[in-house]
Formats: C-alpha cells, sequence, structure tokens
C-alpha cells in the first residue's frame, strides 16, 4: 500500500517548480522567524528549491544544518560552502563535523503523507532513523512541492509526524488535518489518496 501511494506521488510531475518553490519560500521564512538553530536540506531536483531560505536565513544569523549521510541514517552537519555531490545525487557540504547543537525546527522534505500526518519518504528510513536519536523533540515541519496525502494509516510507529505541513497554497497545522476535503486538494492541484485498503 505504501509503496503504491509512494509511486503515485512521483508520478505527479505537472508543476512549476519554481513558481511553486517561490510561494512556500515566504510561508517558510514566517515559520523560521522565532527559530534559531534550524535544520534544512539540501534539494534535489523534484524536492522545493529552498536554497534562497538558505541564503537568507543565513544572513540573518540563523544557525543553519543539513543532513550529512553516514551509514543507514544521517548525522547533522552545519551547512557551509562548497557542496560535494554525494550518494544518491545528494549534495553535502565538506564539513564532516556532527553538530552537536540542539535545533528547535527541522524542515523535511517528503514525497507523501498519511491520515496520520506521517511521512512518505524515498524508503530509505534516514530520517526515521536520525529523529529517533534525538532525545529531544524540535518543531518539525514537512515540506512539499504538491501536496500528495492519503486518506488512510500507511506508515508505521517509528515514522516521523509532522506539526505543520507546507505545499503550494497549503498550509496546514496537524490538527487542523481533519479539516482537508477533495476539492480543497484537486483545487491546490494536489493528489487526494482516497483508494480503499485491500
Amino acid at each position: 500500500m505504501k509503496n503504491e501511494f509512494r509511486k503515485l506521488c512521483l508520478e505527479n510531475k505537472k508543476f512549476n517548480r519554481y513558481l511553486f518553490s517561490k510561494k512556500i519560500e515566504k510561508e517558510l521564512l514566517k515559520i523560521s522567524k522565532d527559530h534559531k538553530n534550524i535544520l534544512l536540506f539540501i534539494p534535489l531536483k523534484n524536492e522545493v528549491d529552498i536554497r534562497g531560505v538558505i541564503n537568507t536565513l543565513r544572513r540573518q544569523k540563523k544557525n543553519i544544518f543539513v543532513p550529512f549521510m553516514q551509514d543507514l541514517s544521517f548525522k547533522m552537519v552545519k551547512y557551509s560552502l562548497p557542496l560535494k555531490k554525494k550518494k544518491f545525487s545528494i549534495l553535502e557540504p565538506l564539513n564532516k563535523n556532527k553538530a552537536l547543537e540542539k535545533i528547535d525546527l527541522a524542515i523535511v522534505p517528503i514525497i507523501g503523507m498519511d491520515s496520520e500526518f506521517k511521512r512518505i519518504g524515498f524508503g530509505k528510513g534516514m530520517y526515521d532513523r536520525f529523529f529517533g536519536t534525538l532525545k529531544y523533540k524540535p518543531k518539525v515541519v514537512f515540506l512539499q512541492l504538491r501536496p500528495c496525502i492519503s486518506k488512510h494509516k500507511l506508515t508505521n510507529d517509528f515514522d516521523i509526524k509532522a506539526d505543520e505541513f507546507i505545499s503550494f497554497n497549503v498550509r496546514r497545522k496537524n490538527e487542523h488535518f481533519n479539516r482537508y476535503s477533495r476539492f480543497f486538494f484537486i483545487r491546490s492541484r494536489g493528489i487526494f489518496h482516497n483508494q480503499k485498503d485491500g
């Protein structure tokens, strides 16, 4: 079920990445305003382009961290230039020093989300393993170019859950999730997954 949903979301490719990213960027900067230590990500081509957000927050003297792949998970390192392309075509800083600071905000890319407000990713489990090692709970915001959300539970207990979700023309907190409607998703140019189990 999860794999079928993931495939459905990945087929959802007809969009203007630049336009969608610019609209999402405004919401992301609003959220970041009240946070100091922020985990972001260096975007792939099918993800929200947040490079402008990274540059803006650095000018604002925020502490920006990004994932650095390590075995089956990743460690959090301070963002710095230059970047080097690594496994899965992911760009990473040359800095390999694990950051010891506590983050108060984590911006996490997703492929889709289920009815539990939990993440559907590429299936590698890296974010789940990373957040499973944290002894504290930062605010978690899922980021997606176009909403691809299932009405059903597809995830496991260890999958990470968001406090908030941002996509093109969509921003919802976890407690408001049940207010979604089929009309809303169609209007927002997203996928509303209503396939029955089995």
